[in-house]
Order: structure tokens, then sequence, then C-alpha cells
């Protein structure tokens, strides 16, 4: 009886150790997490993170400061961030000119002579002085570490001053130097495009897209009131589309997740105290994080594609959806259930975007008839009348009116 119970007892303990057993991280998964350096140096990174700090402060000192305010955060949890003062910040501009252009009514605001541009000019100039500063950068890499709780760059200041800058070439044009408005927003816009393409995080990309289908809405009222025409605008570019390092970012704030959530003892309840050993039992990190490997090669992809072969996919094939051992990795597998986001959308705008520019060329430079028109999407079609503008129809839907060109407030 005692040699059975022995038995049992090392079948136990064999089965306990072979239990805790984890996989090897893949070549894959370190592929991507090696692409994220957060010890390089960006003097364009720190000098946006500390962009509203007060007037006779530098921001890259200012922006260095709150950096190493939340790597510590990163070291120790129960770290108490020194936040840089909201009274000391530069003020953020408010007012009705800074509506959402999709909004009843924005655009005619911002054509309308209840715009004091002149006292935005004089209030805002440092903000406006920093944008421009910031924009002269041929370098961008974000330095914060890549977790739920990462603390973006304050965004709002940059989109908010370039917004001063479309209201100045509006004003610009309605007295009259429409040369002189259009070269402002075509200078604007080439920047936003390079800001744009250096930027390696999802929100950083799509705050510069928004930026650049606003200048583009502008430019056409400018157009069509003039009743003009143009140079074509490029198409964008490959490394302007590009989710490389997108792909890198996404993929390891999953990654510092599923490895925090290692042998925590709190894993399943706020406050409890389950042994490491009965977690790793249920839960294997590694093998999560490698089963989200497709996933973000995925989203890596998406971009890269004609945006004919993007339909089909949004058509026929699903978003991947990451699976692991419901054996080995019972627990692993149920989050991947519940935590697996879709960038279908994020990838979606900027196609969407470039049906935009096609459609401004087609209106402004080729100036075609509307039924010879071509929709990268699905070749020829026949934009259609919303709101004083036109639009292309595209695989899902344009909250944003991305694949709209505004003709007329």
């Amino acid at each position: 009886m005692k040699k059975v119970v022995y038995i049992l007892i090392s079948i136990f303990i064999i089965f306990i150790l072979l239990s805790q057993i984890d996989d090897e991280l893949s070549d894959d998964a370190k592929n991507f997490i090696n692409r994220i350096d957060t010890d390089r140096n960006s003097e364009s990174f720190l000098y946006l993170y500390g962009i509203f700090a007060k007037e006779n402060e530098d921001p890259i000192k200012t922006g260095k400061n709150i950096l190493e305010e939340y790597q510590k955060l990163n070291i120790d949890t129960n770290y108490q961030v020194i936040d840089y003062p909201e009274s000391e910040k530069l003020p953020l501009p408010q007012g009705d000119e800074f509506c959402t252009l999709g909004e009843e009514g924005c655009l005619a605001f911002m054509f309308s002579s209840k715009v004091n541009v002149e006292k935005l000019l004089d209030k805002h100039r440092v903000l406006i002085s920093r944008s421009n500063r910031f924009l002269e950068f041929d370098e961008y890499s974000t330095l914060s570490k890549p977790t739920i709780t990462e603390l973006f760059p304050p965004y709002q200041y940059i989109s908010k001053a370039e917004r001063i800058k479309v209201l100045k070439a509006i004003s610009i044009f309605k007295n009259g130097e429409t040369d002189k408005a259009i070269d402002l927003l075509l200078t604007q816009f080439n920047k936003l495009r390079k800001a744009m393409e250096l930027q390696d995080t999802m929100i950083g990309k799509l705050v510069y897209l928004s930026k650049l289908s606003e200048i583009i809405d502008v430019y056409s009222i400018v157009l069509s009131k003039e009743g003009l025409n143009t140079d074509e605008l490029p198409n964008l570019t490959d490394s302007e589309k590009s989710f490389y390092m997108v792909a890198a970012r996404e993929f390891a704030i999953g990654y510092y997740s599923f490895l925090d959530l290692d042998k925590a003892p709190d894993f399943f309840q706020e406050d409890s105290n389950f042994p490491g050993w009965v977690i790793r039992m249920l839960y294997k990190p590694n093998m999560t994080i490698n089963a989200t490997i497709p996933m973000y090669q995925q989203i890596e992809s998406l971009t890269k594609m004609p945006p004919h072969d993007f339909v089909k996919y949004i058509e026929v094939e699903s978003a991947l959806r990451p699976s692991s051992s419901m054996v080995r990795n019972y627990t692993g597998n149920i989050l991947l259930g519940i935590a697996s986001p879709s960038f279908d959308e994020y990838a979606a705008r900027f196609f969407d975007l470039e049906a935009k520019l096609a459609l401004f060329n087609q209106i402004y430079h080729f100036d075609q008839k509307m039924e010879n028109f071509k929709n990268p999407y699905y070749g020829q079609e026949r934009p259609k009348k919303v709101k004083g503008s036109l639009c292309f129809s595209g695989p899902l839907e344009d909250s944003m009116s991305l694949r709209c060109v505004r003709i007329k407030i």
C-alpha cells in the first residue's frame, strides 16, 4: 500500500513539475520586442513630451524629467509620480474654432469672421513656435515603455497649434491672398506628412492622419471658391503608412502585460494570495505571448496591401483570433479570447485617406467628369454627395469622413 502511495505522490510531483514548464519565447516574438529601444536618444520625443513647459523652460529638459518620473513608476508600481504642475503648463487653446471638423457647422465657423486669428496667434505664440520647432526634427523614437499605463505625449497641444496655422491660412485667403494661403497649407501638409512618417505609435500616426485630412478639406474649399485647379497631391508612401514599429509597440504592450501576470498571487482576484505554482499550472506567459504573434504580423502587413486587396481581406477573412493549449495554458487561452484587439479599423483609415487624396486629385488636378472617377477600393465609381462633400464608398464605416472631400461650406 505504501508503495502505491509513493508512486501516486511521485506521479503527482512529476505532474506538478511538468505543469510548470513554459515554452521558449519564439524567434518572431524576440524580433518584435527587440525592435523596441527605449534607451536610445530622441530629442524630438523629449521635446514633444515637454512641449507644454512654461515659456522660460526648455521642453526637452521638462520632457526628460517627466520621462524619468514614469520610468521610476515602471520599476516600482507604488511610486508616487511627481507630475508637471497643471498651473504652470502653457494654456491649451480653447474655443469654438477648435471644433471637430466633422461637427455640423465647424468648417463654416472656421471660415467665419467670428474667429480672431491675430488674437490666437499672439496668445499662443510660444506653442506655435514650439510646434514649428518640433516639426523640424528629422528623427522620432518613443522612449516610454509600451505598457497599458504608458503616458502618451500631449498630442493635443500639437493638434491645437496646427489648427491655429490652418486658421491663419484661412484668414490670409479671406484677405485676398489666395496664393499665399495655398503655400501655407501645402507647406503645413508636407511637414505633417513627414511627422506622420516618423511616428512609431498608433495614436501618433492617427493624430497626424486626422490633421492631414483637415488640411485637404480646407484646401478644397479654397480651390472650390476660387474655381482653381492645382498640382497633384502625392499618394501616401509605404513609410508613411508603415506599421512596422506600430505593430512592435502594440505587441510589447501585451508582452509586458502577460509577463506581469506570471505567478502573480492576485491573478484571479485582487488581494488574493494564490501560490505561484498553482498559477503556472493554468497560465504560461510565453505560450500566451507566442500565440499572439500571427495577429501582430497581420497588423504589420495590413497597410502594405493594395486598397482592393484590403477590401477582399475585410469581406472574406476575419481578424485572426489567437489561441493556445486548453490543457497546458487554459487561463492563457481564455485571456487571448478576451484581450485580442482588432486593428482593421485603424488600417482602414490610411486606405480611406488614400481614397480622399485620389478624390481630391480627380476633382482639382485631373479635372475629370464624376462618372469617370475611380475609387482606389472598387475602381470606377461616381462619388456620392453628402452635406457639402463628395465621398467615395469603402469596406468599413468612415466616422471621420476620411473618404470625403469638402467642396462647399
